[in-house]
């Protein structure tokens, strides 16, 4: 295995990693499926997959431009992502679904739920953090652009292809069925992770130059 495909290996490796590992993401889209239908999911998934190339953008412009430019954008992405997910996490706490009823799920609009996603995801400092530290440690400014874009969508398919399945799965309908018999138990759960990732999230600083939070 030459060092070009073991590189590759590894950046693929890792963006799954990130990618499967738990979050506001996986909540979100789960909240929509189980409660909302599979078309919901779906549009939350392309929200996500769509906000990662507002990550892949300012990477490839370089976290040193990004802070000189706009110094402390990403503790305004941490507090702006803080906010957006406690919202979320007391509005799914608040909902109430009793049945499942495609009527209801299909006059949701697909906009909205799009916006959830690309919400979400544009407002999380892990994936911005994760991002960045790709681009910069493993990427690098020197590769060829059509490289770093071709990474950016592998970023962005692989966040659509891992939450789409999720989706898929979570908005079956013996699945949603057994689901929204428990739906409180749902509702609270994915209410209370949002609104303690959220409050986790106020509490910590983001240090670009590692790639962390602190």
């Amino acid at each position: 295995m030459d060092g070009t495909t073991g590189e590759a290996l590894l950046i693929a490796s890792v963006t799954w990693l990130a990618v499967l590992s738990p979050g506001a993401d996986f909540a979100v889209v789960s909240r929509n499926s189980c409660l909302f239908g599979r078309r919901a999911g779906l549009a939350a998934a392309t929200g996500i997959a769509l906000a990662c190339w507002f990550h892949v953008a300012y990477a490839m412009a370089g976290v040193a431009l990004v802070q000189r430019v706009a110094p402390g954008a990403l503790d305004v992405v941490r507090i702006a992502g803080a906010a957006y997910r406690i919202y979320v996490g007391l509005a799914t706490a608040a909902t109430r679904m009793a049945t499942v009823d495609a009527a209801v799920a299909a006059r949701r609009s697909l906009a909205r739920d799009v916006a959830t996603g690309v919400l979400t995801n544009g407002l999380n400092p892990k994936t911005s953090l994760f991002v960045l530290s790709l681009y910069s440690q493993l990427i690098g400014a020197q590769t060829p652009l059509p490289v770093q874009l071709a990474w950016g969508a592998f970023i962005s398919l692989s966040h659509l292809a891992w939450f789409a399945t999720v989706s898929v799965f979570l908005s079956r309908e013996a699945v949603r069925a057994a689901v929204l018999r428990r739906q409180r138990v749902l509702r609270m759960t994915i209410g209370a992770v949002l609104v303690g990732l959220g409050v986790a999230l106020l509490l910590t600083r983001l240090d670009p130059a590692i790639g962390t939070v602190s």
